[in-house]
């Protein structure tokens, strides 16, 4: 089934599409048009269980930054035979707009939406073109330093200011890459999960050890794989879900009785532990996490 949704993705690959006001209907077309919210709607997801972790583990990161919740996006994001699509199903244009607004973010609370158009930040106008997202992101980098940040946005024919609060967050963001192949990895700056991954994965306490444990590598700089990289990722792991508020206990029984697609490669990796040892290692780092909590000290790695 996913073979033939990346080749009905090829096929609209290499056929040019224009329209001013498009709307999908031949059945490629409206295939490929799910393809595109499908992969919005696994970003929008991967944001939300990841925002936890990234706010509460700022004192364990070494590298943080000011955010208010938002991912944003222009038309020159996408090839071009995407770019009908991107429009009509994600609003994108040639000026930044709002992709994804993260629940409970400080964005969130002050009412920006998906589809926002961003004209301007604390009054200072934002161009648009292929130039804009580094102009953004030099941008924010300085405004996102104040208490409070006042966005310029455009919504429909409205022109509207909203008035937002920054936060500080762990620097890692988690971004969803479209592959076949159910995988996470982490290149240093970013998390990076596979949209086959987000799809197998059962649910968001398990897709939130997934993303703690590529953002220990991360805290930790780890170039190399090793099973004992492997293991100390996983107890790191745990300690930030902790931190977070999510349910360990129940992450950790996923590893015990589920049936999981990497069990046979982990039989044989030289690089991984096997599902049995992860599963043991969890079990004593859970045992150390929950006499610290009884103990009421630090919960730290």
């Amino acid at each position: 089934m996913r073979r033939a949704v990346f080749a009905l993705a090829a096929l609209m690959l290499s056929a040019p599409v224009m329209a001013a006001d498009y709307s999908p209907r031949t059945k490629n077309e409206l295939a490929f048009a799910a393809i595109l919210e499908e992969h919005q709607n696994y970003n929008t997801r991967l944001k939300n269980v990841a925002a936890p972790i990234l706010k509460t583990n700022v004192a364990l990161c070494p590298k943080t930054k000011r955010d208010i919740g938002i991912s944003v996006h222009t038309l020159s994001d996408y090839q071009p035979n995407l770019q009908p699509f991107a429009e009509v199903l994600l609003g994108a244009s040639d000026r930044l707009s709002v992709r994804t607004v993260r629940n409970g973010s400080p964005a969130y609370k002050s009412g920006v939406q998906q589809g926002d158009m961003i004209v301007g930040i604390e009054g200072a106008y934002m161009p648009g073109g292929f130039t804009v997202q580094r102009f953004f992101k030099a941008a924010t980098q300085n405004a996102f330093k104040r208490e409070k940040v006042a966005l310029n946005i455009k919504r429909g024919e409205k022109r509207l200011t909203v008035e937002v609060k920054p936060e500080t967050v762990c620097d890692y963001p988690a971004n969803v890459f479209f592959n076949q192949r159910a995988n996470g990895h982490t290149d240093g700056q970013q998390i990076i999960i596979t949209s086959e991954l987000m799809k197998t994965v059962p649910d968001d306490v398990n897709l939130a050890l997934i993303i703690a444990h590529e953002m220990a590598h991360a805290i930790e700089g780890h170039q190399r794989k090793s099973k004992t990289l492997e293991l100390k990722a996983d107890r790191m792991a745990l300690v930030l879900m902790t931190r977070a508020g999510f349910d360990i206990d129940r992450a950790i029984t996923y590893w015990k009785d589920a049936a999981h697609p990497h069990t046979e490669f982990q039989k044989s990796s030289k690089t991984h532990p096997s599902i049995a040892e992860r599963y043991e290692n969890f079990r004593q780092e859970q045992a150390r996490i929950k006499k610290l909590i009884a103990a009421k000290k630090p919960l730290t790695f």
